[in-house]
């Protein structure tokens, strides 16, 4: 009897080692699926915000040049005010009224998407980044616009500086897909005018205003470019471990 309830007692640990073995198999092979689905998942996300990352720097570029642009216009109207210069021509008037395209791709929805990254580098980075889009965002939408939009704007039609002639050619416009075609050689400001203008000191005031906030905006937009192409390089090393 008791060599018999010795082997039941070894035949019944045995069947229950088995049975644990084939629980823990189970749960690793499950585990390794939810592991592979989690870096499926993690792939398809670094990938989207690599590509709305490259199209952001594609057009943060076009900033930078645009404003370039601009600030060459401010000095050269700065010049003016200030009696330096006499200038015949400056350069393209209507880029004093000039604002931006402004959308950015990365914004609230990658926060809630961060915690499918496992990359802590990469999530922090990404964080950091979309609040210094909406601190650019802030100072664009929430300053600039509204300073060129609510004065400058309104002072250029008071002025009567608007060539509305012009403005009729500028575009040739159709009913049928209001298709715009550029006309070279056309201006939607008065050239002369506007040099006139700058000799006033309400427009150097209102100039300086426009000058500090595009500088605010330029200053930010910096940054952003930088830490877009950081997380440019560490979403691109991360992706040539899947």
């Amino acid at each position: 009897m008791e060599n018999k309830t010795g082997k039941y007692l070894k035949y019944a640990i045995g069947e229950i080692v088995l049975v644990v073995i084939g629980i823990l198999i189970a749960l690793g092979i499950n585990n390794w699926n939810e592991s592979r689905k989690f870096k499926n998942v993690e792939k398809t996300v670094l990938t989207n915000i690599y590509k709305n990352l490259a199209t952001d720097s594609t057009q943060f570029n076009y900033y930078t040049k645009t404003i370039e642009q601009i600030e060459k216009l401010h000095l050269e109207l700065f010049q003016v005010g200030q009696g330096n210069v006499s200038l015949d021509s400056i350069s393209e008037p209507s880029l004093i009224r000039r604002t931006l395209y402004f959308q950015q791709l990365i914004n609230s929805d990658f926060d809630e998407k961060a915690n499918e990254i496992n990359n802590t580098r990469i999530k922090e980075a990404l964080i950091a980044y979309t609040r210094s889009i909406n601190d650019m965002e802030s100072i664009y939408l929430g300053q600039l616009v509204v300073l060129i939009e609510d004065k400058l704007k309104p002072l250029l039609a008071e002025e009567n500086l608007y060539n509305i002639k012009n403005w009729i050619n500028l575009k040739d416009k159709t009913f049928k897909d209001y298709s715009l075609k550029r006309l070279n050689g056309t201006n939607l400001l008065n050239k002369n005018g506007l040099i006139e203008l700058a000799k006033t000191e309400k427009f150097q005031q209102l100039l300086f205003e426009v000058s500090i906030k595009w500088n605010d905006f330029y200053t930010r937009l910096k940054i952003v470019i930088e830490e877009n192409n950081s997380l440019r390089k560490l979403i691109q090393s991360e992706l040539k471990d899947y």
